[in-house]
């Protein structure tokens, strides 16, 4: 099975690439729960009209954004995880198709973290077989917008979507068998356990949904061997569009984190991808970036991770990212975040109890 890892490929934020059926999800509980949805809405610059609009494509910043202002609202505790359990995997289009179609679990569990990029979520997702146990690990990507709140709502909202999925997928009655989450003890937390039926273990190492190993084996009730590999097919070509569209900037900042920990120039990076500095440097610019910009989101990215889900010292995260002195690197961070890393370090360190 896929295993977590501490180092992940860099986000581009801003690539409009989905479509917005996630913001059209939060209007429609807030509107159900008798609360304006306008917030929601001017976070993002949509219309309601453009959110429910199948022509629509927006960027995981939308989202961040939306998800951003809700946290802001006073909503009920179970706000995120109810979301997560009204995200159908026919709202993920042609990846959530693949996912039905699936022969067995375990076919439909790999795909699934394979093909992630395919969706617009704020989180990644891996998946580690623990003996008869499954679990699948829940890690928010790094941006600074991403405070302690705004990380445990992505957590509860993506144990709601496993949730929906995993019924969805075996038309059964499915519940985890214990949750686990790297912050304190809260209400919200508490009431998702009692839903799933399942134990919840506050301030462990990761945010895992874990479940009886037997289950893999399971065929979904719309598995059909032959439409998944059509499905599969048409996934993988979409996979190539979006990655010809996130442009020269997406192949080098993920060649950069393939290679992370050996910082090269701009020249050794375009030798590597066969073309000429100069090319280099032009064809970034017309995508409205530069070398050291991406450098610098890729390092910033990782250091984020770091500083939020380590305990590591700054001197041992400086050299992790490549930078020989730590002030340097206080220094760029600075620059980066507009933050020192002890400061951002503490803006998104959990409570140590809340509701």
């Amino acid at each position: 099975m896929p295993q977590g890892s501490g180092m992940t490929l860099p986000v581009q934020w801003n690539l409009r690439l989905y479509p917005a059926t996630s913001i059209a999800l939060l209007h429609d509980v807030l509107v159900e729960d008798g609360i304006d949805s306008a917030p929601v809405l001017e976070a993002t610059g949509l219309s309601l009209e453009q959110a429910q609009s199948p022509e629509t494509r927006i960027s995981r910043q939308h989202v961040l954004h939306a998800c951003k202002a809700v946290t802001g609202m006073n909503v009920i505790a179970n706000f995120a995880f109810r979301c997560g359990l009204r995200t159908r995997l026919t709202y993920f289009g042609m990846y959530g198709f693949a996912l039905m179609s699936a022969p067995d679990l375990r076919t439909m569990l790999q795909f699934s973290v394979e093909q992630q990029g395919l969706a617009a979520s704020l989180v990644r997702v891996w998946a580690q077989r623990r003996g008869g146990e499954i679990a699948i690990g829940v890690d928010p990507l790094s941006n600074l917008e991403i405070d302690a709140r705004l990380y445990r709502f992505l957590i509860e909202l993506h144990f709601g979507v496993l949730q929906r999925a995993w019924c969805d997928l075996t038309g059964a009655s499915f519940n985890p068998l214990r949750l686990y989450v790297t912050f304190p003890a809260c209400d919200s937390m508490r009431e998702v356990a009692v839903s799933l039926a399942a134990e919840v273990l506050f301030s462990q190492q990761s945010n895992l949904f874990v479940f009886d190993a037997s289950w893999l084996d399971t065929r979904p009730q719309f598995g059909n061997l032959i439409a998944h590999e059509s499905v599969r097919e048409a996934c993988a070509r979409l996979a190539v569009q979006l990655k010809e569209q996130s442009g020269l900037a997406g192949r080098i900042g993920k060649s950069m984190v393939t290679n992370f920990g050996r910082a090269p120039t701009i020249g050794d990076m375009a030798a590597a991808l066969g073309m000429s500095e100069r090319e280099v440097r032009r064809k970034l610019s017309a995508e409205g970036t530069s070398y050291r910009e991406i450098c610098d989101d890729v390092r910033s990215q990782v250091a984020m991770k770091y500083l939020r889900d380590t305990a590591l010292p700054v001197e041992s995260i400086a050299a992790a990212i490549g930078f020989d002195d730590a002030a340097n690197f206080r220094r760029a961070f600075r620059r980066w975040t507009g933050k020192a890393p002890v400061e951002y370090r503490v803006s998104v360190a959990p409570p140590d109890a809340g509701s």
